[in-house]
This record gives structure tokens, C-alpha cells and sequence, in this order.
């Protein structure tokens, strides 16, 4: 039994480490830049779930609204309160081109000896501010994933260390957010 498993492992490390993937088109100057202080009382809130399997960004916009807001106190809700702040937090995910997924299944079949990649795939960060149940704004920020699947990248797979993850990239747009989206806060 644990040679099938050992011999999956021994594929599925090389194919998981030939892949470079680096996020951009979001706001990089709000990369580890929370917000300094508290002024605002309390910020009701939802994030809905992603329409795809990611890697930390659903997990990185949760920690930020239940501890790295502008706000003395955020509640996680599920609808808007009558009287109050509610933000709605809902992401769109772009797919990659159709030849994007059709290399990526071919790289993938051939254990990555074939190279795929995309330029164009990512997200659109949907930040929706409602007062007193009524929506006041929308804040909308795009995220692009760029990637390349090869086996020839495996020596430079450390690149992934300089290079922006998910978690940098939706934690960007949430900070980015709570600066753009002060004005109303404040009324």
C-alpha cells in the first residue's frame, strides 16, 4: 500500500514545483500596509465564498475583516443590518484562454515535458458598502494570475518566493479598500 502512495508523491512534487506563478494588476504599494488605526465603531460584514478552488485568498480577506480593519468591531453577518455599516465582499473569477486549459490538460498528461502558461486569468474583487441597508458604493479591484507550467522551471521555482502570492494580492485590494472607501465610513 505505500508504495503506490510514495510513487504518487515522487510524481506529483516535481509537477507541483515546475510551476511559477506571480500576481499583478492590484494595488502593490498596499501590500502589508493595514490600516494604522481604529477610528470607526463597527463594520457588519460578509465575505461570500469564492467561485473557485484558491490558494489563501478567502482565507487572507477573512482574517483581515474579523482583525485588520479600520474598525473598533467587525461582525461577520449574512444580510444587511437596517441601521449600520455592512460591506459584501464577493469575487469573480476570470478563467484563463480556452488554448491556456487546453495546454495546461496536455502539460499536465505529459507530467509537465510539454510547457503551458497564462497571462490573462485572475479575479475581480467586488467590495459593496451598504448604510443603513441601502447600497451607498461599489469598489472594484482586478487581480491577474500569470503562470507557467513547465518541468524546465524546476530550477527556478524558488522564484515563487519574490514574486507576489494570492494572499499579497487580495490583502492589497482589502487595504486598498478600507482607504478608498473612507469617506463613507465616516458619515
Amino acid at each position: 500500500m505505500a508504495k503506490p502512495v510514495t510513487f504518487a508523491l515522487v510524481l506529483l512534487v516535481p509537477l507541483l514545483a515546475s510551476c511559477i506563478t506571480t500576481y499583478r494588476d492590484f494595488p502593490t504599494a498596499m501590500v502589508d500596509q493595514p490600516p494604522a488605526s481604529k477610528p470607526y465603531r463597527t463594520l457588519h460584514y460578509q465575505v461570500k465564498p469564492f467561485p473557485v478552488v484558491n490558494a489563501g485568498g478567502q482565507a487572507v480577506l477573512d482574517t483581515i475583516f474579523r482583525e485588520r480593519t479600520p474598525f473598533a468591531k467587525t461582525r461577520a453577518v449574512n444580510q444587511p443590518p437596517a441601521k449600520g455599516l455592512f460591506c459584501l465582499v464577493d469575487v469573480e473569477y476570470r478563467p484563463p484562454s480556452l488554448p491556456a486549459v487546453v495546454f495546461g490538460y496536455i502539460s499536465l498528461s505529459t507530467l509537465t515535458l510539454l510547457p503551458a502558461w497564462s497571462t490573462h486569468d485572475g479575479y475581480v474583487v467586488h467590495y459593496r458598502v451598504f448604510v443603513d441597508g441601502r447600497e451607498r458604493d461599489s469598489f472594484d479591484y482586478t487581480i491577474t494570475r500569470k503562470f507557467g507550467l513547465w518541468v524546465g522551471l524546476l530550477p527556478f521555482a524558488w522564484a515563487n518566493v519574490l514574486t507576489y502570492s494570492e494572499e499579497d494580492a487580495f490583502e492589497a485590494t482589502a487595504y486598498q479598500f478600507f482607504r478608498d472607501a473612507a469617506p463613507i465610513f465616516t458619515m
